[in-house]
């Protein structure tokens, strides 16, 4: 995998070594692109544990699902951010690693060789639970080529990722800044609340951030600038989903569901499998749970169900990053 001038990595062939035997076509998730699929139950869902929310991005619900596995011997994979603070795909075993793995990561991650790690566990028997973005679960899911009873699959509602180039410039102008390098991030701080949630990063005596409209690298994102080009017309959204459960924020539930808000986390859970309804059932005690349906899920989170397009300063931005700060890159592209 090689990055290219954005900073997204993408898959490099060796000429001279490939023998045309068509496996990597075969196994290419974009090149066998999934249909949609009825859902087989949508819920608003809070975990019960409080404190459990509050460090997660929405409702908590993740982590529910994971300790159940790892209660059961398996083990649970997702994106964590490494002594860099650069984010990759890790797997943990322990309830103690878990938090690892809690609340979102807005940058793309490095699946490195988890999939060929996740394929060596699920052969010697054990369950692995495997979270990540939905191009990632189908990713996996070609790989392995054939189903795994032992493997259960989560993945986020996204509306792309952004650069890693992008991340590390900000994480270098912020350390500019200060005078000493960035050592924790927190994409998703709910101190003020989870609909006016921030992004800080700290270093050893500063923070810096703001709402995650308002923070310079968030801005960015969400507006579409950042993000990976095949990001623009997402395959997997829509009822496309792969995974056996999707997540995301349920964004509009205070206007829906008022008596189920509290400001603290609504996780919107989309059923697509009888794994996945099983793997629910197994932790619903430890959560209260709503249902709802796809339509109110998706109509103020609108990546649930559509494709956002690129900003049409996404161009401009990749040809003039490296002459300008990010900040002076929101003046000419946002402002």
């Amino acid at each position: 995998m090689t990055a290219d001038e954005e900073g997204f990595l993408y898959p490099k062939v060796n000429e001279e070594m490939c023998m045309d035997c068509g496996l990597c076509e075969n196994v290419c998730p974009m090149l066998h692109k999934p249909q949609q699929h009825e859902l087989l139950a949508v819920y608003g869902a809070k975990n019960n544990d409080d404190a459990v929310r509050f460090t997660s991005s929405s409702g908590g619900m993740f982590t529910l699902f994971a300790e159940a596995i790892l209660k059961q011997g398996g083990v649970v994979v997702g994106a964590a951010l490494d002594e860099q603070l650069n984010v990759q795909h890790v797997l943990v075993d322990s309830l103690a690693d878990l938090p690892k793995l809690r609340g979102s990561k807005y940058v793309q991650s490095k699946i490195g060789k988890i999939y060929s790690e996740v394929r060596q566990i699920l052969r010697a028997g054990r369950k692995v639970l495997f979270s990540g973005t939905p191009c990632q679960i189908a990713g996996l899911k070609k790989y392995l080529v054939k189903p795994s009873e032992n493997l259960l699959t989560i993945d986020v509602v996204c509306h792309g990722v952004p650069s890693p180039k992008v991340y590390q410039k900000h994480l270098r102008e912020l350390a500019q800044e200060a005078g000493e390098p960035v050592v924790q991030v927190n994409f998703r701080d709910k101190a003020k609340g989870w609909k006016q949630g921030e992004t800080l990063f700290f270093t050893e005596h500063q923070h810096f951030g703001a709402s995650k409209r308002q923070e310079t690298y968030m801005r960015l994102f969400l507006n579409n600038i950042s993000i990976r080009p095949s990001c623009g017309e997402c395959a997997f959204n829509n009822k496309r989903s792969l995974a056996d459960i999707t997540i995301a924020d349920y964004w509009g539930i205070d206007k829906q569901y008022p008596e189920f808000d509290d400001d603290k986390g609504v996780t919107l859970v989309l059923v697509n499998s009888k794994a996945g309804a099983e793997l629910l059932a197994q932790v619903k005690d430890k959560a209260e749970l709503l249902t709802t349906d796809f339509a109110k899920g998706a109509e103020y989170n609108l990546a649930v169900s559509k494709s956002l397009p690129l900003n049409p300063k996404r161009t401009f931005f990749f040809e003039h990053l490296d002459e300008y700060t990010l900040k002076e890159m929101v003046e000419r592209c946002l402002e």
